[in-house]
């Protein structure tokens, strides 16, 4: 057990609708919503260690998230490699991909022997403790145009999944927003609720993939998180005939068909929707 190595992926998620809803009990809090998981992700590699040491690209974090999933599985001490190809603060689920691949290779790694619910109750609840995340590991966890029809840790709330294809996703982002703020911000809770239940209601009527966009479009706006450069970026897609929309929570832009549209306004990247959810590897 000594040499024993655990690897495992997780999906990047892109939340396009989501409505808060935060209980005493972080595995039946979380958020509904919807959203889409990406062929890009995390990548962790754990192996048992003399103290817990997690490293994400190379460099030695903190890694909040990760570290909170870990001690709900375990004592001891491991070292936690994660090879991230999503931005951080972006509204990629960058600390869900990370906390939920940690756990699944930890779980092989120390042969804990847990099932899936387990190990993703932990990334998920470790999420909602520390504020990075309502719903990305549920997302992550099943893969493709998740669905969450009742907040909670996967497998404790309810999903349903648009059936897609591995339709190719474009993005740009600009700078990070912070998911802590916008969560802690009660105001906007109610402002983001609102029009959640509104737009999600509208998505139930025709759940496509197309209709996904434009509903996460308009919830965008309905919240007023867009900066300058997200509303100008959407409206280019948009003119150029794709669909695009504001990847919650991050000042990002992802779009299907942008046509070349994004590239005006800086590095563009490419990946594609991924319906495998996490897994070992």
């Amino acid at each position: 057990m000594q040499n024993k190595i655990g690897k495992a992926f997780a999906p990047a998620h892109i939340s396009g609708i989501f409505i808060i809803d935060i209980k005493k009990d972080p595995s039946l809090s979380g958020s509904m919503g919807c959203g889409i998981c990406l062929e890009d992700g995390a990548v962790t590699e754990v192996r048992p260690s003399k103290e817990t040491i997690i490293r994400i690209n190379g460099i030695v974090t903190g890694a909040p998230t990760t570290l909170s999933a870990i001690g709900l599985l375990t004592p001891e001490p491991v070292l936690v490699d994660t090879k991230l190809d999503i931005p951080i603060g972006a509204g990629f689920g960058a600390s869900g991909a990370g906390a939920l691949s940690a756990a699944l290779s930890l779980n092989e790694a120390l042969s804990l022997d847990l099932t899936f619910k387990e190990v993703a109750g932990a990334a998920h609840c470790a999420e909602v403790t520390n504020m990075t995340g309502l719903g990305d590991v549920t997302g992550m966890t099943f893969g493709g145009m998740v669905i969450r029809k009742k907040a909670g840790a996967p497998f404790r709330g309810i999903i349903d999944k648009i059936p897609s294809r591995n339709t190719k996703i474009s993005w740009i982002e600009f700078n990070e927003i912070s998911t802590k703020s916008v969560l802690s911000d009660e105001l906007k809770q109610k402002t983001i609720n609102r029009a959640g239940k509104s737009r999600l209601k509208e998505l139930f009527k025709k759940p496509t993939v197309e209709n996904f966009m434009i509903q996460s479009a308009a919830f965008a706006k309905d919240i007023e998180l867009m900066s300058p450069r997200v509303k100008d970026a959407i409206e280019a897609v948009k003119a150029a005939g794709g669909l695009a929309s504001q990847a919650m929570l991050g000042d990002t832009v992802f779009a299907i068909n942008d046509n070349g549209a994004l590239m005006e306004f800086g590095k563009v990247h490419e990946s594609r929707i991924s319906n495998a959810g996490a897994h070992l590897i």
